[in-house]
């Protein structure tokens, strides 16, 4: 009697270099996946590094189609087959809308957007049914942030894109998901507090659960997304974030 083929565990997770990604390529190893972390930084040689054998790291942009391809080519040499591409890379640039500079609204969209477009189009000719993307996206895709008009607007699009790509690849039994982070402790967050645009007491003001998540809170979302445990969920943006999306009037008023 032939085995049955042995499910995939190749992994790819861009941005791995830190912050979430870092959490969510933590995540998947743990889980036994074989990943693979692209990052534009070469620390994530090192963050690959501290996982053991069995592993692999590519330096590169997470928008450039060959970089993507040795990424997703490498994941399913390890892995036995690409389970699942995590489109997580982002950047996030500030600024008053009259005034903002084209070349930032052009980057963000470029990061946040149009890598994760790219990314998909790369990592799905070696997908097949059982595989899963899931792309990072924000509570920043369903409200207002003054200020913040190209990180709404590429968060926005990554939801859009999820719908699109669900619908599309539901038939030949690819999922495709989303989660949406609040206010997770990470070096980004750090830096838009010590940018003095916004503060802490603010952000909690808004969130029930009245903390900032984890890194490792994401990663947990991610890696269930992706599971067999989720194997019926696809085009969902799962928003992961103490209550912020669902909160109206805290119960002290």
């Amino acid at each position: 009697m032939t085995e049955p083929a042995a499910h995939p565990r190749g992994v790819v997770v861009t941005g791995a270099a830190q912050g979430l990604g870092r959490a969510i390529l933590q995540g998947f190893a743990e889980a036994g996946s074989s990943v693979v972390g692209l990052d534009l930084s070469g620390g994530v040689e090192e963050v690959v590094g501290e996982l053991g054998p069995g592993h692999d790291a590519v330096v590169g942009d997470a928008g450039d189609a060959a970089v993507l391809s040795r990424a997703v080519t490498r994941a399913a040499e390890l892995g036995g087959g690409l389970a699942t591409f995590v489109a997580n890379a982002g950047v996030i640039a500030p600024g008053e809308t009259v005034t903002y500079r084209l070349e930032d609204w052009d980057r963000v969209l470029a990061v946040d957007l149009r890598a994760a477009f790219v990314g998909a189009q790369v990592a799905r000719p070696l997908m097949g049914a059982g595989s899963s993307m899931v792309m990072v996206s924000s509570v920043s895709a369903a409200q207002g942030f003054a200020a913040r008009a190209s990180y709404c607007a590429a968060k926005a699009g990554v939801e859009g894109l999820v719908r699109s790509l669900a619908t599309e690849w539901g038939p030949d039994g690819i999922r495709v998901n989303a989660v949406a982070p609040g206010t997770v402790a990470t070096d980004m967050q750090r830096a838009m507090l010590a940018s003095g645009r916004v503060s802490a007491e603010r952000y909690l003001d808004r969130i029930p659960m009245a903390r900032f998540g984890r890194p490792s809170e994401i990663a947990d979302a991610v890696v269930f997304l992706a599971s067999p445990r989720a194997s019926y969920v696809s085009g969902v943006v799962l928003p992961v974030d103490g209550g912020w999306v669902a909160g109206g009037l805290p119960a002290t008023v």
